[in-house]
């Protein structure tokens, strides 16, 4: 998670821009250049505290990902049989744990950047970007990224690290959770529990 978390602030973290018309939003290699590119200063070493930093995290989160069609593949076949209400609070949950989780991993970048070496079809609207990570020592970690065409432009829905996925990892996790502590319901707790105890303060 320490890697995947520096990945995404390096590609999110200097992007202020909303607009959907912009030719970076239709376009694989530009959207994940245009991110890399703008740089990390608005969040990383920015003179803000914490809380603003997650804050501005989450705006940038929101913009890049498609949160909710990851938390659809997150949950699996429960999501089929869970109420609209549920469904609702996991979306909200799920935004709160990754700013807040990843957020306080900021303090861990020393200057790493992203190099994007190809792109490669990913079924009939979706485009794999192939990347690697370069750490000060020349090191190198490859990161894809899975995107899909949306109406509004382009949309991250998963993040490969070394192989790893974010969304195989998180869905694995919470579908023991969901087995083993009651369900949705106990999801849901859980992720409250780890809200309050990984805010900003």
């Amino acid at each position: 998670m320490r890697v995947l978390a520096l990945t995404l602030l390096l590609v999110l973290g200097g992007s202020q821009s909303h607009a959907a018309d912009e030719p970076w939003r239709t376009d694989p290699t530009a959207f994940i250049n245009y991110f890399a590119e703008a740089g990390i200063d608005g969040i990383l070493t920015a003179d803000i505290d914490d809380v603003e930093k997650a804050a501005r995290f989450r705006t940038l989160f929101n913009d890049g990902f498609d949160i909710p069609a990851i938390s659809r593949f997150v949950i699996g076949r429960t999501w089929r049989r869970t109420s609209d209400a549920d469904k609702e609070a996991f979306i909200a949950l799920f935004e709160d744990v990754i700013v807040y989780t990843w957020s306080r991993r900021f303090s861990e970048y020393t200057g790493q950047t992203i190099e994007v070496r190809g792109t490669s079809p990913d079924g009939d609207i979706g485009t794999l970007v192939d990347s690697v990570i370069v750490d000060e020592d020349g090191q190198t970690i490859s990161a894809q990224w899975r995107l899909r065409q949306r109406e509004e432009g382009l949309r991250i829905v998963d993040v490969i690290i070394e192989g790893v996925s974010m969304a195989i990892t998180y869905r694995q996790d919470y579908a023991s959770v969901i087995r083993q502590q009651g369900g949705m319901s106990g999801l849901l707790d859980l992720l409250g529990r780890q809200v309050v105890e990984s805010a900003p303060s």
